[in-house]
């Protein structure tokens, strides 16, 4: 009666998986953490969580940069809706120093506290040693888990075989914190707003196909290999 035509069943779905629910990744995504989910059951196939593959380093300045597109989000969707609006300027809108200032705060204080997250964490900034180059360079690689330091839990602490060639095996410290607190390899690069174009090109140089060419049933063979880039999947 109101708002057109009624939406079928599979027409709701496919709006719920398109604007809710995982909005940043593509629908193939959600359907193989789905089938993972089902193979759980029953068969012994449940992932490693200690597994590199599955985790993601958090750089600094991560929760400034949600913050600062939020607070743009919200100042957007108060001015657009109106009718006698003039074109929205993005530009205008931008605080330049909100980044900078939480930075400096980080730093001036050590506490790195964001209310919007309820994150409170102590500690985060420290001086940097320049005992030696070798020590120098081990503070600013080092990669602090999430997880407790006082449960005495060994998966989270022990070596991983994916660490191999990204983390250092021997640098961490001693006490609670014994491999809780890791360090990068000293030849390992962490690189930020690279193209993705050239690296689809020899992916696919390679032998990797787009996933929209193979159907349900051919995704499923154990011969079949899902590539993840920036969330677009390829099959290998």
């Amino acid at each position: 009666m109101w708002g057109g035509p009624k939406k079928t069943k599979m027409e709701e779905a496919r709006e719920l998986l398109a604007s809710l629910i995982l909005t940043h990744v593509p629908c193939i995504y959600l359907a193989v953490m789905v089938r993972r989910v089902i193979l759980a059951q029953g068969d012994n196939k449940v992932d490693d969580r200690d597994y590199y593959g599955n985790k993601r380093l958090e750089l600094a300045g991560q929760d400034l940069f949600k913050k600062f597109n939020a607070e743009l989000k919200k100042i957007a969707d108060q001015i657009i809706p109106k009718q006698r609006a003039a074109q929205f300027d993005v530009v205008k809108h931008m605080r330049q120093d909100q980044i900078t200032n939480g930075m400096v705060n980080a730093i001036s204080t050590g506490n790195w506290s964001l209310k919007r997250f309820k994150m409170d964490r102590q500690g985060v900034t420290q001086v940097l040693s320049r005992l030696s180059y070798i020590s120098a360079l081990g503070m600013m690689t080092r990669i602090s888990s999430q997880f407790e330091k006082t449960r005495k839990v060994s998966g989270p602490r022990s070596l991983q075989p994916s660490q191999w060639g990204m983390l250092c095996p021997s640098d961490t410290p001693e006490g609670e914190a014994c491999g809780l607190v890791k360090n990068l390899a000293l030849m390992t690069h962490i690189t930020t707003d690279m193209e993705d174009g050239p690296i689809i090109k020899l992916a696919f140089n390679l032998g990797v196909e787009d996933v929209n060419l193979l159907c349900g049933e051919e995704l499923s063979y154990p011969s079949v290999f899902l590539v993840f880039l920036n969330g677009k999947t390829s099959t290998e």
